[in-house]
């Protein structure tokens, strides 16, 4: 699919079905919401988006429990899924997609670059998805943003 593509497909879809999203975003700093947001319509189906970046800003916006935040780390399955959750609660929103990962250059929390969780909050169920992605910074982070479209795309098909 070509860049453009994906966005266009997964905004009718969300369209479609009368679909209200929200983000919530780390590694990704708002590339995800953007993505859409660059296709024409996007105000019927964005609710809003947060950028939380640290970890005060994970709880603080998207109800992440401290608890897990030191249990698992930022970058965990665990704090994708409570930012997925969080997150559509505060926006009130139908979906929800979350995005925490690292983009390198270094090894973050023991981590190793380019491990990437991306939670998904839809109809009262949560899941979190590892992926592994390679690259620099920047191709890391856009091959985040297009693997969680993929996801939206999955979900509502």
């Amino acid at each position: 699919m070509s860049e453009g593509e994906i966005e266009e497909k997964v905004l009718k879809l969300l369209l479609d079905n009368g679909l209200c999203v929200s983000f919530v975003e780390s590694c990704t700093g708002g590339m995800l919401a953007s993505s859409l947001i660059n296709v024409s319509g996007a105000s019927g189906a964005i609710e809003q988006s947060f950028v939380t970046y640290s970890d005060k800003a994970k709880h603080k916006l998207a109800y992440v429990k401290n608890s897990t935040l030191k249990k698992y780390g930022a970058v965990s399955a665990e704090t994708a899924k409570e930012m997925a959750c969080g997150g559509a609660r505060r926006a009130k929103s139908d979906l929800c997609v979350s995005v925490t990962g690292v983009a390198g250059p270094g090894l973050e929390e023991g981590k190793p670059v380019g491990l990437v969780y991306i939670g998904f909050f839809y109809r009262g169920k949560v899941k979190a998805v590892e992926c592994h992605f390679e690259g620099d910074r920047r191709q890391i982070r856009e091959a985040a943003v297009q693997k969680a479209l993929c996801l939206i795309m999955d979900e509502l098909s």
